[in-house]
């Protein structure tokens, strides 16, 4: 059919539709975002889960409740350091006065009953009676025992354990002292105490006062809520709170201090949650493990513990009920309601407190009557102090190697050191006195613009443990270390390395031997070095001619000594001073003899330390365990002591380091103080009169002290004068408590008194005899034939070969007998040396450095 036909269909033109406008949007709650599809169960849904996000979240944290008490998550517990224990045994030799001091340091209590609580103790006649804390250390958990200790004649006659009938009992060990604490900025001290360790008195108080339905309720006291409600009103103010212990609980934890109804509904919640997950005693044990009770200088105190201890210089498990009721009255202000602040106040909560606990049953009318009579004894109030703070800043070093600092500073770690807490305080004092001589009899003077300063560093041979340790003056002043940072120059304090290399040289087959007797040329000499011409000078100028290796080291030649290294080898010194511990960089120049490279107190001491043991190298050693807060072993330290020296070597020297303290430049230690144990060591002094030392040992302990000024002031003053009176007064208080003891000789070493001007064996004319020691078959045989002078000269006129090789007493023929010893020699220092600790100088330590 064709278009236009009369039968066709119209055509219809289609016109275009509009679009519809587009709606407004409604308000908020009726959008759906494009992300969800419609419907509203599927909003219900969406919001179920939100809610159940929150609680879920919610229910996780307060899982880290349980884990607050050991891993120290959520709260922050400060790292304790404690200095180093002593055990007592039936049969040691300890005065009554050392063990009542080591139990005032550690806070114990004198009572004049039977002690019936932890930290009390009791002297009966000649017996002490101590109720020991509970106390966990590296290798044995303290209980509290009752321990009975008898004294007589300055020895542990028996101990015992209970009070009633005293059963025997192995040691007796007192908790150490605590030196410091390591925390984070926000400074909280807290110390979690079990529930079942605190007394029952405290707990009660707590429940009396805080939240009488504790034990009625889920987490909410309506009633108590209507109660403190009506009571504010009635008072016009808020006089009473209405939040369970489980709110105060979470709202310290978890929540802000902003008021506001979500954040009150948000610890309702919480409230109900703790309540589900946990006992009620869990709950009281976190909560008076949590809240804060006042402020000490700049550290919060936190717990019941650090409460007691803060206020009454107690351990919470020895408060009295009426302490106990004063320490919870305070929780709602411990700021305002302090004793320190206002004792009425604090005193009138306490009252209140003991009303409530009458109220409710847990005491009678008398019993708070009696305690309100009660007198309450405050402890001072303050700050908590760092003792040894050079030697706790050591510790933090080392243990930041293989801990992190966050775990040191908030995982309530407990450091056992080694540190002997009476050695370091004798040491401070010592060496702060010291310091302040120095200044007072320098010649020089200066002290006002840079003031003298002293370090000390005393280390057990045996294993290296440091007993003590001073860095400087005063470390609120300079907290600078300078027993372990600060390399000076140590002076003749280095020649023992020569010496004892040159000693050793008999095991490598020289021939003829080195030995003490062994004369060397001691005159003004030049010798040829890397940096041209070098004449070392002895100290004014004064020389010995010829002189034996026994008395050039004693007298501190230096000429003579340079000529002995040379004689050894500069490798062979270094290898020495490596071996026995000198890890710092020594130059390999003719100086080196005389101490021209620097080095600290710390190394130099433990080198000498390592010739007291006997040629066994121990590192030294700060801390002995680090626990975290289950008691477990979290960090011990290598013990790896290995010999690096034979035995005969170590006691040939250490024999030769006798004779500076017996008849040389330090001799001041027997003449002038009076220290008469066996004891060997070196002092040093620089050229400059810059730095000043003395480093010596006994049997039983290494101690070297360092004098001089931070900006290399010159003080004038040599180590016999500045460092020996330190080192002496130190070593006579350090010891006193120990028997005495000699140094133990090796089955092939023999002593020998030795004439000092010659070598011989030491006749009954001999004026100056010195005791010497040798390999067996070395020693001197033939008696000195020399007519003496009637006084030590120190221009001796004797004969030299000129060649630098030894000369060799024309009597060590190892087929004669040798003679009977000779008399006791007299222990006068010889002529020119240091008689006293006025003797500056007197000490020939000038170094002579080349190029000077």
């Amino acid at each position: 059919m064709r278009h236009g036909s009369p039968y066709a269909p119209p055509v219809v033109t289609e016109k275009p539709q509009s679009k519809p406008a587009p709606r407004k949007p409604g308000p908020w709650w009726t959008r759906r975002p494009d992300w969800l599809p419609p419907g509203r169960v599927r909003w219900l849904a969406f919001i179920l889960l939100l809610v159940l996000a929150f609680l879920g979240y919610d229910w996780f944290r307060l899982s880290s409740l349980s884990s607050y008490r050991y891993a120290g998550q959520g709260w922050k517990f400060p790292t304790q350091v404690y200095a180093d224990w002593r055990d007592y045994r039936v049969g040691d030799h300890v005065d009554a006065t050392v063990i009542q001091r080591a139990l005032d340091r550690a806070q114990y209590r004198r009572v004049w009953k039977i002690p019936a609580d932890p930290g009390q103790y009791r002297i009966r006649g000649t017996a002490f009676e101590i109720h020991l804390r509970p106390f966990t250390y590296p290798d044995h958990v303290e209980r509290g025992s009752e321990v009975v200790m008898d004294i007589q004649d300055n020895q542990v006659a028996s101990l015992g354990e209970g009070f009633a009938e005293p059963g025997p009992r192995g040691l007796l060990r007192i908790d150490p002292e605590i030196l410091g604490e390591f925390s984070d900025q926000e400074r909280e001290r807290r110390s979690y105490i079990p529930l079942a360790a605190m007394p029952r008195h405290l707990v009660l108080a707590v429940v009396a006062s805080e939240d009488r339905r504790f034990f009625r309720h889920w987490g909410l006291d309506l009633l108590g809520m209507g109660r403190a409600t009506v009571r504010n009103l009635r008072a016009g103010g808020v006089v009473e709170g209405g939040s369970t212990i489980s709110q105060q609980l979470v709202k310290n934890l978890f929540l802000s201090r902003e008021r506001n109804v979500w954040r009150k509904f948000h610890e309702a919640l919480l409230a109900v949650m703790v309540e589900l997950r946990y006992s009620k005693e869990q709950i009281l044990e976190f909560y008076l493990n949590q809240i804060y009770l006042g402020q000490r200088g700049s550290w919060s105190v936190c717990g019941v513990e650090e409460g007691s201890l803060y206020y009454f210089n107690k351990h919470v498990q020895e408060i009295t009920p009426a302490e106990a009721a004063l320490l919870v009255g305070i929780i709602p202000a411990p700021n305002k309601l302090s004793p320190y602040r206002d004792p009425e106040a604090a005193l009138a909560r306490r009252d209140q407190v003991l009303v409530d606990m009458v109220e409710c049953g847990f005491i009678s009318k008398q019993d708070a009557a009696r305690y309100r009579q009660t007198s309450l004894r405050f402890a001072a109030n303050a700050p908590p102090t760092t003792r040894a703070p050079y030697f706790v800043d050591y510790v933090r070093e080392l243990l930041a190697k293989d801990i992190s600092e966050s775990d040191l500073s908030a995982r309530g770690f407990s450091i056992f050191t080694t540190l002997d807490g009476r050695m370091q305080e004798e040491a401070e004092r010592i060496a702060r006195a010291g310091a302040r001589d120095a200044d007072a009899r320098s010649p020089i003077g200066g002290a006002e613009r840079s003031p003298a300063q002293a370090s000390l560093v005393a280390i057990e041979p045996s294993t290296g443990y440091i007993r003590a340790m001073v860095g400087g003056r005063n470390y609120a002043e300079s907290p600078y270390n300078r027993a372990v940072d600060s390399r000076r120059q140590p002076g003749s304090a280095f020649k023992p390395f020569v010496y004892a290399a040159a000693l050793d040289s008999y095991f490598s087959g020289k021939r003829p031997p080195i030995t003490a007797a062994t004369l060397l040329r001691d005159q003004p000499d030049t010798f040829q070095t890397d940096l041209g011409p070098w004449s070392p000078k002895n100290f004014e100028n004064s020389y010995a001619g010829q002189v034996t290796v026994a008395r050039a080291l004693a007298r501190s030649l230096n000429v003579a000594t340079v000529r002995l290294s040379q004689m050894v080898g500069l490798p062979k010194v270094i290898e020495m001073a490596r071996s026995l511990g000198i890890e710092s960089r020594l130059r390999q120049v003719a100086s080196l003899a005389l101490g021209t490279s620097e080095l600290s107190v710390l190394e130099l001491t433990t080198a000498y330390a390592t010739l007291a043991n006997g040629g066994v190298r121990v590192p030294p050693i700060a801390v002995k365990a680090v626990l975290d807060r289950g008691g477990n072993v979290r960090w011990s330290p290598r013990r790896e002591g290995r010999r690096v020296i034979r035995p005969e070597t170590a006691y040939l020297t250490t024999i030769l380091l006798e004779g500076p303290v017996i008849y040389g430049t330090a001799s001041a230690i027997r003449s002038a103080y009076g220290f008469m144990r066996p004891a060997a060591g070196k002092t040093g002094t620089t050229d400059d009169e810059n730095d000043a030392w003395f480093i010596g040992y006994s049997p039983d302990l290494a101690t070297g002290v360092w004098v001089g000024c931070d900006r290399n002031r010159r003080i004038g003053l040599t180590g016999t004068a500045a460092a020996v009176p330190i080192w002496a007064r130190f070593m006579q208080v350090a010891l006193q408590d120990r028997p005495f003891r000699d140094f133990e000789a090796p089955e092939d070493v023999v002593d020998a008194w030795i004439d000092g001007d010659t070598g011989y064996r030491a006749g009954p004319d001999c004026l100056h005899v010195m005791r010497a020691a040798f390999i067996r078959k070395t020693e001197p045989r033939q008696l000195c034939p020399v007519l003496h002078m009637p006084f030590w000269s120190d221009s001796l006129a004797a004969d030299s070969t000129g060649n630098g090789e030894p000369t060799v007493p024309p009597d060590q023929a190892p087929d004669q007998e040798p003679p009977p010893s000779p008399p006791q020699p007299t222990s006068e220092p010889p002529s020119g040396d240091a008689a006293g600790a006025g003797g500056a100088g007197v000490e020939p330590d000038n170094t002579g450095q080349p190029g000077n």
